[in-house]
């Protein structure tokens, strides 16, 4: 940030009487879970049809992708030693269309981020931005496969199926969309999303049966994860079922094990991190209810009139995809945004990332970006209803303002732990209701 900028901004300040307490609360959700992952891994893949196509001595290329997915690095090393039991040798490569600055290094540092290396996978990870053109859609984009996976003799993908923060439709996020434009790389990316949202509800569900006559993708294994971000349910999708009704009945069971936030109306919404760890967007909009795409129509559920955004997650890389969604955010923030890795990644979305890029009002610490969130708001200090959370994809606890406590109390899914005060160090850094150390 320019220092002159900088400068000024150390000296703004619009004081305003926040909170001295905040009410600490868990909230309870159906949450099914799988406790040895190992294990299921091979349940769901013991005489599924993708591992009946592979045969003694295929090279096999394994998909992972960018989103932080509980339990990955495990998954991904049980289904390369499932595959390797077949007398086959796998590989691991990168789908993730443009993630990684779409560099082939910035890839696997991604990958690294995530857990999934050579060593804790058990198999070489081949990396490339290089594609190979595999058909092309009736009146729509072509398509791509991963260079490295396209001269493999099959390619297997393993990747979470959740609601999409861009657009809404039969196939979302999931096995098809990890084709499109995971394996299409950025070439692919930047393909498809020049037709936006609708071109997504168009398009991947066709695109995926040309993925199952023109490649060697063979199926993969789709998760489900529950509302505290454990791992719910696996299934192995042959290539055969992969975009059609079998992935959009898994998107519905995804839908409803989501989490949520417990209030329907919010003043202030105070988020500890964003981050692409988190959601592509860096912030869930299923969660916050804002969806900032141009020509689209916002939902507001819920209905919050600010978003805070204290800062971005180490594991984003300096990608801040998502803090266009915000209102108020801080210096630190700011200085931890990589451009070009931002930059890149809002291009390739091409109308998806017109507005969630754009850098909000930004003050010197989280005191004074709190401040100005207060004063924002809408309401006087001691109406305003305030709700903090860590991340958008870990709602289990929960800081609330005094005033929701009767709310809170008449929620029979939410429980109060303890009322904790609101505290900053002489910087301005918020130490309460979280520890937050300086990264």
């Amino acid at each position: 940030m320019n220092a002159q900028l900088v400068e000024q901004i150390t000296h703004l300040r619009f004081p305003a009487q926040l909170p001295e307490t905040l009410l600490e609360i868990e909230q309870d959700f159906p949450a099914p879970r799988i406790d040895n992952i190992p294990a299921a891994v091979r349940a769901a893949l013991a005489g599924s049809k993708p591992l009946q196509r592979i045969q003694p001595g295929m090279r096999v290329a394994v998909g992972a992708g960018s989103r932080g997915i509980t339990n990955l690095p495990v998954i991904v090393r049980t289904v390369v030693e499932e595959i390797r039991a077949l007398g086959a040798h796998p590989f691991v490569f990168p789908a993730m269309g443009s993630h990684g600055g779409a560099t082939a290094p910035g890839q696997i540092e991604m990958l690294a981020s995530l857990g999934v290396t050579p060593q804790s996978v058990g198999a070489e990870i081949l990396a490339t931005m290089e594609v190979k053109e595999i058909g092309r859609l009736s009146d729509g984009p072509p398509l791509y496969q991963d260079a490295n996976a396209a001269t493999a003799d099959a390619t297997f993908l393993v990747n979470r199926i959740k609601p999409h923060t861009d657009f809404h439709g039969q196939i979302e996020s999931g096995l098809a969309k990890m084709a499109v434009i995971g394996m299409g790389k950025d070439t692919g990316a930047q393909a498809i999303h020049l037709y936006g949202g609708r071109g997504f509800i168009r398009f991947l569900a066709p695109a995926a049966r040309i993925y199952e006559a023109n490649t060697n993708l063979v199926g993969g294994l789709a998760l489900l994860e529950n509302a505290f971000g454990e791992t719910a349910e696996m299934h192995a999708l042959d290539v055969s079922e992969v975009g059609t009704t079998v992935e959009t009945a898994l998107l519905e069971k995804a839908r409803g094990l989501m989490p949520r936030l417990p209030f329907d109306a919010i003043d202030i919404l105070v988020i500890k991190e964003i981050g692409k760890n988190f959601s592509g967007t860096g912030m869930d909009t299923n969660v916050v209810g804002r969806i900032m795409i141009p020509r689209t129509p916002e939902t507001h559920q819920p209905d919050v009139a600010v978003i805070a955004v204290l800062n971005i997650s180490e594991e984003s890389h300096g990608n801040a995809a998502g803090i266009g969604l915000g209102n108020v955010t801080t210096l630190r923030a700011v200085n931890r945004i990589d451009w070009m890795a931002t930059y890149t990644n809002s291009v390739t979305s091409g109308i998806f990332g017109m507005q969630r890029v754009n850098v909000p009002i930004t003050m010197a610490d989280d005191r004074r970006a709190l401040e100005v969130a207060l004063r924002c708001c809408g309401e006087p200090p001691e109406h305003a209803r305030w709700v903090w959370i860590n991340n958008t994809s870990k709602l289990r606890r929960l800081w609330v303002s005094p005033n929701l406590r009767s709310a809170v109390e008449a929620n029979a899914h939410l429980r109060l732990i303890a009322e904790t005060p609101l505290r900053f160090d002489e910087s301005g850094r918020l130490v309460s209701p979280w520890e937050m150390p300086e990264k």
